[in-house]
């Protein structure tokens, strides 16, 4: 049997509500935009569910539960994908987590898979009778109509946590009205989501970040909202608008960007890591190093925008300001990436541009569409691509032991 559409709304719940009463084994791949999901079927139980932008899931959530360390899941990690096999596998192997550990968090990662794709409001499906080889599979056992209750009462308590969070551009910030830790009763998993509100993550991207699923983080928010600690600072979005709103967002996007550069040379260099950063931006033509003069990571985004804008509102020779700047952070971002790896070598270099592609990943998804919107990502995409290929054709410069202190000559 071969099915294949569009659906909208609560059409693939009746999608799932069929194979299982007509007891299906085979595949569901259900599509949107850049995103995929694969719900497995075994005579019309749910046994597994993946989701390419949720790879690594089963293991975040056992780190942000304190199962495993974060030195673990990367060792079995890249264990798994030099064997090819799943992450789990190698985590029993190495006597990391029980078996019985492992299948109860195999079978919340696949409810919170099949949850979120629930929410999904319209999208492309196609269902393959197959042959399952359960064998290599780590299965579980979920009734597809206890999913469908459970996610028709999620939605409609989500739209009513909506009301409060109309959308997941809000960034939140701590209120300052309560002064000590001990005066804040939250459990485990709310500690863990207040811990990245920090007033420069959104809530879509505390909800990548915090590893659990969108209903769970909506009520958090609503209850630390609810109860005063924190308090809404900023929306992000980007727009076709004027340049003011242009050069907000084009600032924030690439904050994000050098943050997650910064993240990782921090762990090599510690506080030294903001002289690299400081090399970089003298090595930047003019007149782009003048609009940079004043830009620096330990500023407030607010701060770097008026510095920013001041410094452009100068410069009336530059016709196209908002590309301007778009291809000025694109340089700078070269420029640091090119010192990470002459200084600290591929590996660091490597992980830097991986989350630097988890940025663009994320504004590609949930940016609204526009023209700045995808000059940000074509750009950066291509320099990281031309990156790629100087590594490969092994003109990258080696790490050398002496090669740190030419930031401090």
């Amino acid at each position: 049997m071969n099915l294949q559409g569009d659906f909208e709304g609560l059409t693939l719940a009746s999608i799932l509500q069929l194979l299982c009463n007509d007891q299906k084994t085979g595949i569901l791949t259900v599509t949107r935009e850049n995103e995929e999901s694969r719900v497995f079927f075994d005579q019309g139980t749910i046994v597994y569910a993946s989701a390419s932008l949720k790879q690594a899931r089963l293991g975040y959530l056992m780190r942000t539960d304190g199962i495993i360390s974060a030195q673990q899941l990367q060792k079995c990690l890249l264990l798994a994908r030099e064997e090819k096999v799943h992450l789990g596998k190698v985590l029993v192997e190495k006597g990391y987590i029980s078996l019985d550990t492992l299948k109860k968090y195999n079978t919340r990662q696949v409810e919170t898979i099949l949850y979120d794709l629930l929410f999904w409001e319209k999208g492309k499906f196609e269902y393959k009778d197959a042959r399952l080889n359960l064998k290599s599979m780590i299965v579980t056992q979920l009734n597809p109509m206890r999913l469908i209750l459970e996610a028709s009462r999620r939605i409609d308590e989500l739209s009513v946590l909506k009301k409060v969070i109309p959308t997941d551009r809000l960034v939140f910030t701590m209120s300052g009205k309560v002064q000590t830790k001990e005066e804040i009763k939250l459990n485990a998993n709310e500690w863990r989501v207040l811990s990245l509100i920090d007033g420069s993550r959104t809530v879509r991207q505390v909800i990548t970040e915090s590893g659990y699923d969108e209903f769970a983080v909506y009520k958090i928010f609503f209850s630390v909202i609810s109860s005063g600690l924190i308090e809404q600072k900023e929306e992000v979005h980007l727009s076709n608008g004027e340049n003011s709103t242009e050069f907000s967002t084009i600032v924030t996007v690439f904050s994000d960007i050098l943050q997650s550069i910064r993240k990782n040379i921090v762990q090599e260099l510690g506080e030294r890591a903001d002289s690299l950063f400081q090399e970089s931006k003298s090595e930047l033509g003019n007149p782009v190093k003048k609009v940079f003069e004043s830009f620096d990571l330990n500023r407030t985004k607010n701060e770097n925008l008026q510095a920013i804008e001041t410094t452009l509102g100068t410069m009336d020779e530059i016709k196209n300001q908002p590309e301007f700047l778009i291809t000025g952070f694109v340089e700078y971002c070269e420029k640091i990436l090119q010192r990470v790896d002459k200084i600290l070598g591929a590996g660091p270099l490597l992980k830097a541009i991986k989350d630097i592609e988890k940025v663009l990943e994320y504004v590609q998804k949930y940016q609204a569409e526009s023209t700045g919107r995808d000059k940000i990502v074509i750009e950066m995409k291509a320099m990281i691509n031309a990156l790629g290929s100087e590594l490969k054709s092994g003109k990258s410069k080696p790490k050398t032991p002496k090669g740190i202190f030419s930031l401090f000559s």
